[in-house]
This record gives structure tokens, C-alpha cells and sequence, in this order.
């Protein structure tokens, strides 16, 4: 719970953070996403997951044989390493943006959001080294099962970046533009390191975690020991399974009109959809981990596979529902809400893009969480090899199927791509993981409690569509107050069902009730 609270906060915090962004308009306003992309998906896919769930079994296994030694020296080569992929982003960064560049859509002052897009991807690069600094400080507080400071340090982050975003209003008169910022060079700065700066406040609140923890780090970057080289091979693979996300990201990326107000539109939808994955789905991979690294040091593998299933059962628990509910509620705002006046004018207009590509991204959620959920299984047994290959596929397919979506679909075809590729690395990944470790994960008990979880799903949506659509009969306007009501009774609907078909039973959450209640 204290996971999970933290994760709220900085999810729904991050929520606040894009929606402050509309004090742009849409030309610097997808400038700045784009030009912040790098660091952010290094966070995201690197620093943010993948580095921490592969290095939290190695200073799992460190803490069990005492290994200080192997510990600073672990620490102390990747934040050497760490400088120079900063120094490889300071390069990069601006590339990326004279690509998206060469496709702006009419109407966009192309030289403008090229010289702002790599002003501002200069500012942001050095985010990438104390984005690393947290990841590594978040995996040193997991493994000694210590994870309040990390759950809750993005949410620092995201208010210090939504200061600067909105005081943004106090030095211009209406929402700037990429001209604008092209020749205000006070602004590109407010905006630049006011962002940065909220990643520093964030690695550096670490700090005192870290201390009350025990942790006493030495700066011994010895390159021979052996803890060193069992990092380095993991961490290769890691590269490759980087490389495979950045190439499908700036694919869609460039596919997605530079400018248009489509980056914007994407990512904001993509928050949305992380969200359900980031109020528990995150928790329940954070806390699980070092419980499988340990089982994995130990070769306990019927607790391993017991905690594997514990934790998919919950996930899909939380997942489904949100899944099918974000799909029913986006489906229905994308087909009334242009008839309702509401969303005639204003930033509101702007929200039918982002409810049309959430529809897409919505059956992809499942897939999006069980994924990284299994793949958090093989880093706690230390393979990050077939994770790597598990991805590479992942990405292909993303890439084929945003390629052929998007000419029919648009943004919408972009998003489904997503959710293709997902849904298919999750059945890849659990007949991997089947076939990798030693038998004994009861595959059934979690196919029927995924058909439970899409049953009762199926309930709220009826549920859902009915309060929504009796709501809207006849008067379109009323699609807000529709969606409003029809998620608390989407909520009961589903709890009553999944009560009804047991699953509380399945996700033993039935067993940590009062007696009085289970009773």
C-alpha cells in the first residue's frame, strides 16, 4: 500500500503534469515532448525498469553473501557509465530532432521547431545520468525491501515541473509557440531546466533513504570483479533490448505528424493508459521482486512459481477491469462527444484525439502489464537474455502493425499497433518463462482466473454503456456528467461480480479479510 499510494500520487500527478503542457500551443507544445522523449524513455524502458529490475537480484544476492565490496564496485562503474551515455544522449538528442523536423505537416514553421526542439533536448539531456542515479538508489532501497522514498520521489518531480510549465503564463500573453520560443530565449530556459530540475530534486531525495537504510557506498570502480562482470552481462543484453525500444518509439514517433498536435494527443492518452498499470500493476512488480529474486538465489522454485501466480492473479484483477472500462468509456466519448458542444471550443476539443487513441491503446493494457510482470520473473533468476529476444519480437510486431494501421486509422491505428504488440510479447513472454524455468506454475489456475476477471469485466461494461447512453438520449452535451456517474457504477458492478465468481479466492485476497467478512 505504501507502494501503491506513491504511485497513485505521481501517476495521477503526471496526469496534471501533461495536461499542464496545453499552456503551449500545439507546435512547441509536442517540441518539447519530443525533445524530452529520450531521457523519458530511457527512464521508462532503461533506468525506470529495466536497469532496476536486473540490478535488485544482483544487490539481492550481494546482501545475502554480505558482498559490500561487489556492490561499490557495481554502483561505482555504472555511474561511470552513466556519464557517457549522458554524453551519447547530448549527441543524439538533437538527430532525433532534425528527423522529426523533415516531417512537420503544413502550416508548422519547420526551421523554428528544429532550432527549439534541439535547444531544448540539450537542457534535457543531462536528466538521462540522474534519471540512472534514481533507478540505481531505487534498486540498492528494494532489495533491503525498503520502497516509500523511490514510490514517491516522481511525485517531486512532476511539481516541480508543473511550476515551471505554468509559469510559463507569467511571461507570455497567451499560449506560445515554437516561433515565439525560437526567439525568446528566457522561455526555452523556464521550460528546459525547469524540467531538468525536477529530475535532479527527485534522484536527490534519495539521499536520506539510502543513509537510514545502511547503505554506505565507496566510489571502487574495478572493472574485473566479479559482480562487475555478472552486471555487465545482463546489462548487454539490456542494451539490445534498449535499442529494440528506441528504434519502434521514434518510429512511431516520426509516423505520428511532428506538430500536428498528434505527439501530444499520443502521449497524453499513453498516460492514461499507464495509469491503471501504475497504481497497483507497478506495486505488485516492485514488492514481488525481490521475493522472486531471493526464492531464485535459494532454487526454491515452488515458492518462485506460488509468488509468480500470486502476483499475475492480482494483476490481471486490477488490469482487467480497467482495460475493458477504459475501451467501453473511450468508445462511447469518441462517438457522442463530437455532437455535444461542449467539445466545440478550447482545450476540451482537444481531448476526442486523446479519448480515439485511448480506445486503442485499451485491449493492450492486459498485455502491457502481464508482459512486464513476467519479464520481472526472468530478471529475478538473472536472464536477461531471452528478454531481450522476447522484445525484439515485441517491437517488429509494433512496428509492422503501426506501419499498416496508420494510412486507415491515424492516431488511433498508432495506439492499436501498441496493443497488438503487446498482447502478443504477453503470450510470448508466459510461453517463454513456461519453458525456462522448472515446472511447477499452475498456467490453468491463472487462465481461469483471467476468464473470471474478463466475465465480470464484461458485466461493468454493460453496466457502464447503459448508465452512459440512458444519460445521453437525446442530449449529447450530457456525455461528461455520463462518463462521471457511469465509472462508480462500473466500479460496484465489477466488484459484485468478481465476488460472485470468486475471485477473491484466487487472488487470496478473500484470506487477508476480517473473519467477520469472510464469513
Amino acid at each position: 500500500m505504501v507502494v501503491a499510494t506513491g504511485t497513485a500520487l505521481s501517476r495521477l500527478t503526471g496526469v496534471a503534469r501533461f495536461f499542464a503542457l496545453f499552456v503551449l500551443a500545439s507546435d512547441l507544445r509536442d517540441a518539447y515532448v519530443l525533445a524530452n522523449n529520450t531521457p523519458n524513455i530511457v527512464y521508462e524502458l532503461i533506468l525506470g525498469g529495466i536497469l532496476t529490475a536486473t540490478l535488485v537480484p544482483l544487490f539481492t544476492q550481494q546482501l545475502v553473501n554480505d558482498d559490500r565490496d561487489g556492490t561499490d564496485a557495481v554502483v561505482s562503474v555504472t555511474l561511470v557509465a552513466l556519464v557517457g551515455l549522458t554524453l551519447v544522449a547530448v549527441g543524439v538528442a538533437p538527430l532525433l530532432i532534425l528527423l522529426y523536423g523533415s516531417n512537420t505537416p503544413d502550416g508548422v514553421d519547420s526551421d523554428a521547431f528544429r532550432s527549439v526542439g534541439i535547444g531544448l533536448s540539450l537542457l534535457f539531456a543531462p536528466q538521462v545520468f540522474f534519471y540512472g542515479v534514481m533507478a540505481v538508489g531505487s534498486a540498492l532501497l528494494n532489495a533491503r525491501r525498503r520502497f516509500f522514498a523511490a514510490a514517491w520521489a516522481p511525485v517531486l518531480n512532476n511539481l516541480i515541473v508543473i511550476t515551471a510549465l505554468l509559469s510559463v503564463r507569467a511571461i507570455t500573453s497567451g499560449p506560445p509557440s515554437v516561433g515565439q520560443a525560437a526567439r525568446d530565449g528566457q522561455l526555452r530556459l523556464l521550460i528546459g531546466l525547469g524540467t531538468t530540475a525536477g529530475i535532479v530534486a527527485m534522484a536527490v531525495s534519495l539521499g536520506p533513504a539510502l543513509w537510514r537504510a545502511g547503505v554506505r557506498l565507496r566510489f571502487r570502480p574495478r572493472l574485473r570483479h566479479p559482480g562487475v562482470r555478472a552486471a555487465a552481462r545482463l546489462s548487454g543484453w539490456t542494451l539490445g533490448y534498449v535499442v529494440a525500444n528506441q528504434v519502434a518509439a521514434q518510429t512511431i514517433n516520426y509516423l505520428n505528424d511532428p506538430g500536428s498536435g498528434d505527439v501530444a494527443s499520443y502521449q497524453v492518452a499513453f498516460m492514461f493508459f499507464q495509469l491503471p498499470h501504475g497504481l497497483l500493476a507497478v506495486s505488485l512488480m516492485t514488492t514481488f521482486q525481490p521475493d522472486l529474486a531471493r526464492a531464485s538465489v535459494n532454487g526454491a522454485w515452488d515458492d518462485f512459481h506460488r509468488r509468480m501466480l500470486q502476483g499475475l492473479r492480482l494483476l490481471v484483477a486490477v488490469v482487467v477491469p480497467a482495460s475493458v472500462g477504459y475501451l467501453t468509456l473511450a468508445m462511447l466519448v469518441a462517438r457522442i462527444g463530437p455532437g455535444a458542444a461542449v467539445f466545440d471550443d478550447g482545450t476540451a476539443a482537444e481531448m476526442l484525439p486523446v479519448a480515439g487513441a485511448l480506445a486503442g491503446f485499451a485491449p493492450g493494457l492486459i498485455g502491457f502489464s502481464v508482459y512486464l510482470f513476467v519479464l520481472r520473473g526472468f530478471y529475478a533468476a538473472q536472464d536477461t537474455r531471452r528478454p531481450f529476444w522476447i522484445n525484439a519480437a515485441k517491437n517488429a510486431l509494433n512496428v509492422a502493425a503501426g506501419l499498416a494501421l496508420v494510412v486507415p486509422f491515424d492516431l488511433v491505428g498508432l495506439s492499436s499497433a501498441y496493443s497488438i504488440a503487446y498482447i502478443g510479447g504477453a503470450v510470448l513472454a508466459v510461453a517463454a518463462l513456461l519453458r525456462r524455468l522448472p515446472s511447477g506454475f499452475d498456467l490453468r489456475g491463472f487462465v481461469t482466473t483471467l476468464a473470471r476477471c474478463l466475465a465480470a469485466a464484461a458485466a461493468m461494461a454493460a453496466a457502464v454503456a447503459a448508465t452512459v447512453l440512458a444519460l445521453t438520449a437525446g442530449d449529447d452535451d450530457r456525455i461528461l456528467l455520463g462518463v462521471a456517474l457511469a465509472v462508480p457504477v462500473g466500479a460496484v458492478t465489477y466488484l459484485a461480480a468478481a465476488a460472485a465468481l470468486g475471485l477473491g479466492r484466487d487472488t487470496g485476497l478473500a484470506d487477508r479479510l476480517p473473519a467477520r467478512l469472510r464469513r
